[in-house]
């Protein structure tokens, strides 16, 4: 395992890798995490080197959405999970959840049935 950077004001943020490390995740996995409203959205850096800067949180997030997938709670149940331990500051970092690509291409369908049964 990756060892955690001492905390300073140059390391208030942390890497995709050491936050895949922690968790013991791929990096599709955090994405849909963050889809989910499970963890903070990462910042950009601009320039060549373009990098994903975390809140150093997101690395006890990221286990403890790991730990409740391994005990077999779904996504949705998670976030309730995370506001109870970490308490409702957490909601402050956490991305604000987005439908899934699956439920936002239904709502498109439903939205053009809708208009071609009005014509």
């Amino acid at each position: 395992m990756a060892e955690e950077p001492q905390d300073s004001p140059l390391t208030d943020y942390v890497t995709i890798y050491q936050v895949t490390t922690a968790a013991g995740v791929d990096h599709a996995a955090l994405r849909e995490w963050v889809r989910a409203g499970l963890l903070p959205r990462p910042q950009w850096t601009g320039g060549r080197g373009v990098l994903g800067k975390w809140p150093r949180v997101t690395l006890k997030i990221a286990a403890f959405v790991r730990g409740q997938r391994e005990l077999g709670f779904g996504l949705q149940d998670i976030r309730a999970r995370i506001v109870a331990a970490f308490g409702d500051k957490v909601l402050e970092v956490l991305a604000e959840p987005r439908p899934t690509r699956a439920q936002s291409n239904q709502a498109k369908k439903k939205k053009s049935a809708k208009k071609r049964a009005k014509r």
